[in-house]
C-alpha cells in the first residue's frame, strides 16, 4: 500500500511539473529569467552565503600563523639574549 502511494504521489507530482511548470522553478533564474534585479539579487546573496565560512576559517588560520611567526621571532630574540648574557657573564668573571 505504501509503495503504491509513493508511486501515485511521485505520479502526480511529475504531472503537475509537467502541465504547471510555473509550480516547477526551483531557483530565480528559472522563475524570473536572466538580467532580472531579482535574480541578481538572490545570485549575489548565495555568493555571500558560500562565502562567508571560508572568511571565517581563514582569518582564523592566518591568525593563527601571525601568532606562531610572532612567537618564533620572540623566542629567537630570548634565545640571542640569553647566549649573549653568558657570554658576557663567564664563570671566571662572575667570581663564583
Amino acid at each position: 500500500m505504501l509503495k503504491r502511494k509513493t508511486l501515485l504521489t511521485s505520479l502526480l507530482a511529475g504531472l503537475a511539473a509537467t502541465f504547471a511548470p510555473a509550480l516547477a522553478c526551483a531557483c530565480a533564474v528559472c522563475l524570473t529569467g536572466d538580467g532580472d534585479p531579482t535574480a541578481n539579487a538572490f545570485n549575489w546573496s548565495v555568493l555571500f552565503l558560500m562565502a562567508t565560512p571560508y572568511a571565517v576559517v581563514g582569518s582564523i588560520a592566518g591568525w593563527l600563523v601571525y601568532s606562531y611567526r610572532r612567537a618564533a621571532v620572540k623566542r629567537d630574540q630570548d634565545h640571542a639574549t640569553e647566549s649573549a648574557l653568558h657570554l658576557a657573564l663567564s664563570e671566571k668573571e662572575s667570581g663564583r
